[in-house]
């Protein structure tokens, strides 16, 4: 693998310019923003110049604890330290995905969440079910703040041969006692390149296919737990073929390797058709995380079949389809019913729920967004277009169902039905 060289290519007022476009992206109402922007050119020349002379020295990071669905300690710094770290890596960050296993696309531009949920999904769809009948999902505990600095110079080092470039990264390294500050443009760069070298390992099944010491350890290993854990009839049908069988079964996926591994940063996805396969897998891919990148995995890890879901990054994996994840749907559904109680209009609740209802699209969630009123296709269009008004000055949006008129009146107007918008009707001057 050919290392990074620098040549100077992030010195220039032109680099800094546009990495601070790539930075600032939606980014543009916040007012420590506003405030580099006015002195834009000026803040520009000093950044090319920190790095070309390698004077910069970084802030002093400032603790922020937030509590979302668990507690994560994020590291503040400023705009200029913001967009100096941007500019150093921005010439050389292709290059730095391009090192890295296809098989974790986060945090790459125009990759990330979706690209991870669409690899996983298409290799579900175009695989048989047998091939990936069981899976085991592997979540390193907190692995940012616990990564070990030698062991991310030495990935560094792999990466980027000896330069400004590499004594920069050293230093944002430095800068944090221990781990990697999160919420900086590095950490993320950081995370992928701390297990890229152990990407390609797992890939290859960690080389055991190729020494004859560990190869006849964890045949031995695979023959023994076959026949502990036999209970079903495939399992017995299995287990009558004989030892020799299972060796050259075990030593047929060794030489194929894991080629249903997936990584997001810290979330490992390990997919087999042979459960007990899969148990040894999982056995060294934990071991060789703690002995050689010192990450302890949480304890919540099991080899289930697939058919009971693969639950990662807001998303239920099955066979033949895709789900939204439980906390993501209860949050869209109580957004939406807020919404609707304030009486909110509904394109003013789509542009409200926007982030929440682009990220349920990309599963099968057609029949959950026409439950809350969120869909918004050709044919729900023409219909609303085909209804005729009542009353002058009424929009279509405002028809109501008379049985659903006559519900309110019954009810003497308490507990209206929650389709009847009668809120609607009386803003309008209708009453009931």
């Amino acid at each position: 693998m050919r290392r990074i060289r620098d040549r100077g290519e992030n010195e220039t007022e032109e680099n800094a310019r546009q990495a601070w476009y790539s930075y600032s992206n939606h980014k543009g109402k916040r007012s420590d923003i506003q405030r580099f922007e006015k002195k834009l050119d000026r803040k520009l020349d000093e950044i090319a110049g920190e790095i070309a002379q390698e004077t910069f020295k970084p802030c002093p990071y400032t603790p922020k604890d937030i509590f979302t669905y668990k507690h994560r300690q994020l590291a503040k710094t400023s705009v200029h330290d913001h967009a100096l770290e941007t500019a150093a890596i921005f010439p050389y960050q292709q290059q730095i995905y391009d090192k890295i296993s296809w098989r974790s696309p986060a945090v790459r531009p125009g990759l990330g969440t979706h690209a991870f949920m669409r690899m996983l999904r298409n290799d579900l769809f175009r695989s048989m079910q047998k091939e990936c009948m069981y899976n085991v999902t592997l979540d390193a505990h907190h692995y940012f703040p616990l990564m070990c600095h030698d062991i991310l110079s030495s990935q560094l080092d792999r990466f980027v041969k000896p330069g400004k470039l590499r004594r920069h990264l050293q230093k944002v390294v430095d800068s944090y006692p221990q781990g990697v500050p999160l919420g900086i443009k590095t950490a993320q760069l950081f995370g992928m390149i701390y297990l890229s070298k152990f990407d390609r390992e797992a890939e290859k099944f960690f080389g055991i296919a190729e020494d004859s010491e560990k190869l006849a350890y964890w045949k031995s290993r695979y023959i023994d737990m076959v026949t502990a854990t036999a209970i079903t009839p495939d399992d017995y049908r299995l287990l009558a073929m004989g030892s020799a069988y299972l060796g050259m079964r075990f030593e047929r996926f060794a030489r194929e390797g894991l080629r249903h591994y997936y990584r997001f940063v810290d979330n490992i996805v390990i997919m087999h058709e042979d459960r007990c396969f899969l148990h040894i897998a999982n056995e060294v891919t934990v071991m060789i995380l703690a002995r050689d990148y010192r990450v302890t995995v949480n304890k919540e890890w099991n080899v289930r079949p697939t058919w009971t879901g693969i639950r990662i990054c807001g998303y239920v994996f099955y066979h033949e389809k895709v789900m939204l994840g439980r906390r993501n749907k209860k949050g869209l559904c109580r957004a939406a019913h807020k919404l609707k109680k304030k009486g909110t209009e509904e394109e003013k609740m789509r542009i409200k729920l926007s982030s929440r209802i682009g990220f349920a699209i990309h599963a099968d969630s057609t029949n959950l967004l026409k439950t809350i009123g969120m869909e918004k296709t050709l044919g729900k269009i023409i219909r609303k277009r085909r209804i005729t008004p009542p009353f002058a000055g009424m929009t279509p949006e405002q028809k109501v169902k008379f049985s659903s008129i006559c519900a309110f009146i019954v009810n003497d107007g308490k507990n209206p039905p929650p389709e009847n918008p009668i809120r609607g009707l009386r803003n309008q001057g209708f009453e009931d």
